[in-house]
């Protein structure tokens, strides 16, 4: 039986030859992967008339056969989009596409393998997903930082506390605060462009795992496929996921990085904080308590990091004992890749919108920023700034700080005579040193959180999201077109 045949309502296998059994029922249910990989459709079929464009030109295929393969595959896309296709009984989306293309166009669909094997062409069917992907992730982050930029410029005169051990420790400016997560975001932006060049290596010539026997125009089918480089050794194409296991790690990356501000506004959001307020779109209430207002999207996104991440480690485990080139176990990659993938680009996505539904509550921040003693650090640095060693200040203003606490001041509130009594240092500019707005203001060093270097960061972020619009741009052309690839044929 050859193998588009169908016998028993069972579609034969595209690898019969050797096997002449019809494969158990049973079997089939555990190695399909059509369910999975059915999501590449278009980089499958994108990737099989570059190679049939490839063929042609090498005489393989004529250019008559050409032009019936390609309106076939068009069809073949179509049909995949308008569900008409039953791909339970298919083996993947390689073995989909070529059995339904058999049927609209027969023989000619049989020489679309030539010189390929499933082994590079998943491979190139991945990275043209990749870099798809990386796009979609990339125009999240830039949203995500233009979102912070544009917040932080609202909120440079706000004095925030900063946390260490999650103690106030000492003002900052609220703008300050959310430009240090413009600069996570902004490494996670580099680390996907960076991702994104890793997987701009035309893999397609390898075949099963030594090279094709066939002298296939690699160049050519990279040029249809806008890709920039070639791959070049064809052991390493078929057993190699480095190029993805980079993305799934750029995407942990940024899910640590909005979990941990997940985590922080989940913080300032408690009614023991109440820093800030979400809009009630964007939470949800409880089922028996009826006063609950919960911010279940931090939540969720603070927990769909532990899948990515695990999603990582899924991908370096399945890959670290594997010998050489490609074994079976690969097929479960696009499972964790999609996985991952996705996630990311949801909680991304969402936490964008949230951002614009939070406002920050100014007057509750200065109250409870007043309350801890975050100028005591300022205090110190005065007494030395007049002479005194910084420990011995440093004591000095620990001592000042406890009595305050058992006579229940601020440092604000005590009198000159009394802080003589502790050093004979202190004059009455420090009172004016002391207010939150000259702890900022003294703090005028480049990674500093003075105002003067706020705007200035601001001014940079700009300049950086400017640059980053610009990038996508241009990464945007360097991805492969299946309408484009089709008008290449005369």
């Amino acid at each position: 039986m050859r193998y588009w045949e169908e016998k028993e309502g069972l579609m034969s296998k595209i690898w019969n030859g050797r096997i002449k059994k019809q494969t158990d029922s049973e079997v089939e249910g555990f190695v399909f992967s059509t369910d999975i990989d059915i999501s590449l459709y278009l980089h499958d079929i994108t990737g099989t008339v570059a190679h049939v464009i490839g063929l042609e030109k090498i005489g393989v295929i004529k250019t008559s056969e050409l032009k019936k393969i390609v309106a076939g595959l068009v069809d073949v896309k179509q049909k995949i989009e308008n569900e008409s296709i039953n791909t339970e009984k298919h083996e993947d989306i390689h073995s989909l596409v070529e059995n339904e293309l058999y049927k609209l166009i027969g023989e000619s669909a049989l020489k679309i393998h030539t010189g390929r094997s499933r082994n590079d062409q998943i491979v190139l069917d991945e990275k043209l997903f990749c870099k798809d992907v990386i796009l979609v992730l990339i125009e999240n982050i830039v949203l995500l930082l233009d979102g912070l930029v544009k917040t932080a410029e609202k909120e440079i005169g706000t004095v925030f506390p900063a946390y260490t051990h999650l103690q106030k420790a000492q003002p900052v400016s609220l703008a300050h605060y959310l430009l240090s997560y413009f600069e996570k975001f902004s490494r996670d932006y580099k680390k996907l462009g960076a991702d994104f060049e890793e997987c701009d290596k035309m893999p397609l010539g390898a075949a099963a795992c030594t090279g094709s026997g066939y002298k296939i125009d690699r160049k050519l089918i990279a040029s249809l496929l806008k890709f920039k480089h070639l791959d070049a050794n064809s052991m390493d194409i078929v057993g190699s996921r480095d190029f993805m296991i980079d993305l799934i790690y750029t995407c942990s990356m940024a899910m640590m990085h909005l979990s941990r501000f997940c985590e922080d506004l989940i913080i300032y959001n408690s009614d023991e904080f109440s820093y800030i307020d979400i809009e009630e779109s964007y939470c949800t209430g409880s089922s028996i308590m009826p006063q609950k207002k919960n911010p279940d999207i931090l939540e969720l996104i603070r927990g769909k990091s532990s899948l990515v991440i695990g999603n990582l480690m899924q991908a370096m485990v399945l890959l670290k004992a594997l010998p050489s080139t490609y074994n079976r176990d690969l097929q479960e990659d696009k499972k964790i890749l999609f996985d991952a993938v996705g996630e990311t680009a949801r909680s991304l996505s969402m936490f964008s919108r949230l951002m614009s539904k939070i406002s920050f509550n100014r007057d509750i921040i200065r109250e409870k920023l007043e309350s801890g003693f975050p100028e005591a650090t300022d205090m110190a640095d005065y007494l030395v700034k007049k002479g005194k060693s910084f420990r011995d200040a440093y004591h000095l203003t620990g001592s000042i700080v406890r009595y305050c606490i058992e006579n229940s001041k601020k440092i604000s509130d005590m009198k000159m005579g009394v802080l003589k009594s502790y050093s004979p240092l202190f004059e009455k500019d420090i009172y004016d040193k002391l207010k939150l707005e000259s702890c900022l203001a003294v703090r005028d060093i480049g990674c500093g959180t003075s105002l003067n270097n706020v705007k200035n960061s601001i001014k940079q972020a700009k300049k950086m999201l400017s640059l980053y619009k610009t990038n996508l741009k241009g990464l945007k052309k360097r991805t492969a077109d299946l309408k484009i690839v089709i008008d290449t044929i005369k």
